[in-house]
This record gives structure tokens, sequence and C-alpha cells, in this order.
């Protein structure tokens, strides 16, 4: 029986060593013949990840798989050239940080096949790995970088934000919800990035999600679906996580407005700059008096503050060029 499932990894500059584990385990999964179709998309890399020795190994052994360039910039560019590239009923998008299960395929398989309704399906079990020494106080904000312990559920609820909502780490995707992703995409109707350059936005997961949603489907997580997420140093540090919150946070109201205008009726005003430099020094007083929470300290405000610019982008706010210029002093983007 053909598999309905294709694989798509979208990269840019990836690391040598994660590389490596993320295409040993999908050679895992294409030695089951589970795979259709898979394309590695390369967003300008330097050097070009063919140039890798890990991916030469990989092509070599798999001749019928594709790398292809990308040279338009940002996730949402690559994956939409992806979705191009294969044909299959269902995409499965492996980041270059991704080390799913041998058995991945095959779970996904059953549940699509069980659960019809449900159009986007996520790893319930997602294990942050720390491939480099880190800092203690960062064993906590594992789940920033998504690790998840999930049990079963599904939900249709758009406009919202369910918890079992999946994110991009190891979702995978029906090709009729991609399909309308990217004519939204090339239209213009959704301009809200995902990661590009130093940004750290993250629009295009929800906003697949919320395409399926508009469609009928639902999204859910699989419990027994297991995948890893390899963290490296640059990334498991204050100032990466303080620019994760922003560009987090930053995002989903822009992207909400997107996905289902009439919404933007319902949002009241960002708040003031007064306001929000009376919020910048109840933290700074904050971090003064109770020292060991600077950290958490520092990352809320980070948070807070890509929520008033998602809010001011989406509001057309005259403090929309303020409020970023502030976040830049605090450096949060």
């Amino acid at each position: 029986m053909d598999s309905p499932f294709a694989i798509a990894v979208c990269t840019y500059n990836p690391n040598p060593l994660l590389i490596d584990r993320l295409l040993n385990a999908m050679q895992k999964l294409l030695d089951k013949g589970g795979v259709a179709e898979t394309v590695l998309v390369d967003n300008n890399s330097s050097p070009p990840i063919s140039d890798l020795p890990a991916v030469q190994q990989f092509l070599a052994h798999n001749p019928t798989i594709r790398c292809v360039i990308e040279s338009k910039q940002g996730l949402t560019a690559g994956r939409c050239r992806a979705i191009k590239e294969i044909s299959a009923p269902i995409v499965v998008f492996f980041d270059d940080d991704n080390e799913p299960s041998a058995d991945y395929l095959e779970i996904l398989d059953r549940y699509f096949s069980d659960y019809p309704n449900v159009g986007v399906w996520g790893p319930g079990q997602i294990q942050v790995e720390y491939v480099d020494p880190v800092e203690p106080w960062i064993e906590n904000y594992r789940v920033s970088f998504q690790q998840r312990q999930s049990d079963f559920g599904y939900s249709c609820i758009p406009a919202s934000w369910s918890s079992y909502f999946p994110n991009g780490t190891g979702f995978a995707v029906r090709r009729e919800i991609l399909e309308q992703y990217v004519l939204a995409i090339e239209e213009g109707v959704m301009k809200t990035t995902d990661r590009k350059g130093k940004s750290l936005a993250s629009a295009g997961d929800i906003q697949m999600v919320w395409e399926g949603n508009k469609l009928g489907y639902a999204g859910g997580m699989i419990p027994e679906l297991c995948c890893n997420h390899l963290i490296t140093g640059d990334k498991a540090n204050l100032s990466y996580l303080k620019r994760l919150e922003f560009g987090t946070a930053s995002s989903y109201i822009p992207a909400l407005i997107e996905s289902f205008p009439d919404r933007a009726k319902q949002l009241d005003g960002p708040p003031s700059m007064n306001t929000i430099y009376q919020q910048l020094a109840k933290f700074w007083i904050k971090m003064a008096l109770l020292p060991q929470q600077r950290y958490e300290t520092q990352i809320r405000f980070a948070g807070l503050m890509g929520g008033h610019y998602g809010y001011s982008i989406a509001t057309e706010s005259p403090n929309t060029e303020r409020i970023l210029s502030l976040a830049k002093r605090l450096q949060l983007v």
C-alpha cells in the first residue's frame, strides 16, 4: 500500500551535529518504507546544506530525495516551497533540531486513519535535550522549547487557542489544509511570518491549525508520539529566551486577525507608552528587590512587551514604532 506521508525539512544554517541526528532518525523511518516523498529545503544556508557530510551521505543513500534551495528568506517561504515540491496526502514537518522516534509514522498513520476529523496531529511527548552545558536555572525553562507530556485530545475552536493544538515540532498536516494555507500566503491574506533572520516570530504553526479549523478539521496531540527537541547553548540562555518570548507573543494577535478578520472589532486598544514605561519600572524594581527571580522577571517582561507590540500592529497604533524601538533598546529583538 502506498504511504500517505511525505517528510519536509526546512533548514537554515543548521548545526551539523543536530542535523546529523535528525537525518539518522529519518533514515530509520525511510528504512521501514513508510515515506512516499522527502524534501530538504535549504533557505540560503552558508555553506549550503548540500556541502555538509551528513547531508551528502544521506542523499547518496537515498537518491530519490530532493534537496532544493528556497531563495526567499524565512520559514514561511521554506514551508510553502516544501508543500509545492511534494504531493503526498499528509506532510510531516521536522525542524533541523528534531529527532523523531522510530515508530513515528506508524503511530501517525493509525491516528489519521482512526480520526478523519483531525487535520493536524502533533507529538504529545516532546523531550528537550540540552546538547551543551547550560546554567542550572535554564533547566526550569524546557517548556519554552516546547517540552511537553500531554495526554490524548483534539479540539476545533477557531479564533482561539487550545491546549491540544500542536506546535510546529514534528507536526503532520493534511494536504487540503496546506493548500489553503499556501493560497492565503500567496494572495497576501497572511503576511505575519514565521522565524526569519533574527526574528523569532512563530505565526505559521497556529495559522495552519486555524486553516484546518475553517475547513472543519480539529488539531490534536498524540500521547505516544515522541520527538526529541535538541537545543544548543546558543539558544539555552537568557538573551535567546527573551527574544523567543517577545517574538512568540508579538505574532499571535496579528496572526489571529489575518486568519479571522472579524476579531479585529473585538480588540481593545494597546496600552499607552506611559503605561508601558510604568510596567517597565515595576519590573526593574522587582528585579532589585527579588534578585533570585531576575531571569523569570526579564523573560516575563519580554512576553508582555511582545504582546503590546502585537496589539499595536493589529490595531495600527501610532505607538508601534516607539514600542519596537524600546524593545530594541531592551534587546528583545
